[in-house]
């Protein structure tokens, strides 16, 4: 009798959307409130609730919102994960999710929420290790492009009344671009 290996089903990518999938439903059925309570970024007096520096990336407030950010997520974030494992792709998103949630605090105080940071920063990183790296995900001509674009939508967005949170996209693309160009550096280390 075959055996079904089902550690391929529970890798970071399954997990991060399970759960961003989960709360989105706990939330449409009427559970929005509690959970906006208990997964929003920290108050000055929550700081040592730690769970919060994370887990205001794993609530969304539109369908628009969940699906645009699992779509590039599950593209970009499954590519990092078949090419370097589960746990860069988990770091990623601990890194990212922290960094920009305290950058868009810094800005705009506590009321925010999504995947977003964690976005730029799977988008970042994939952009600059497929550069230097011989177009190792052999992205689209034009990627950055449509990067510096979708930045550019969150800064004229405010004039149809849509609130993107900025710094948080920002942070999230600084800290993918970053660690992929520190992780293009060690690889091309252990190469030569």
């Amino acid at each position: 009798m075959q055996r079904i290996d089902l550690s391929r089903y529970f890798t970071p990518l399954h997990i991060i959307t399970a759960l961003c999938a989960a709360v989105y439903l706990l939330q449409q059925i009427g559970f929005e409130a509690p959970i906006m309570q208990a997964f929003h970024y920290p108050l000055d007096f929550q700081d040592w609730q730690l769970w919060r520096y994370v887990t205001h990336s794993l609530v969304h407030l539109s369908n628009v919102h969940i699906v645009a950010n699992l779509a590039w997520f599950w593209l970009f974030g499954g590519l990092i994960e078949r090419y370097f494992g589960g746990l860069k792709l988990c770091l990623i998103f601990l890194v990212s999710a922290t960094v920009s949630g305290v950058v868009q605090n810094y800005f705009s105080g506590p009321d925010f929420f999504g995947l977003s940071g964690v976005v730029y920063a799977v988008l970042g990183y994939a952009f600059v290790l497929d550069k230097l790296q011989n177009n190792i995900f052999d992205l689209p001509k034009g990627f950055f492009t449509m990067l510096l674009a979708g930045l550019a939508f969150g800064f004229v967005s405010p004039f149809f009344d849509i609130y993107i949170g900025n710094a948080a996209h920002i942070a999230g693309l600084a800290v993918g671009l970053t660690w992929g160009f520190i992780d293009s550096q060690i690889r091309s280390d252990r190469v030569e």
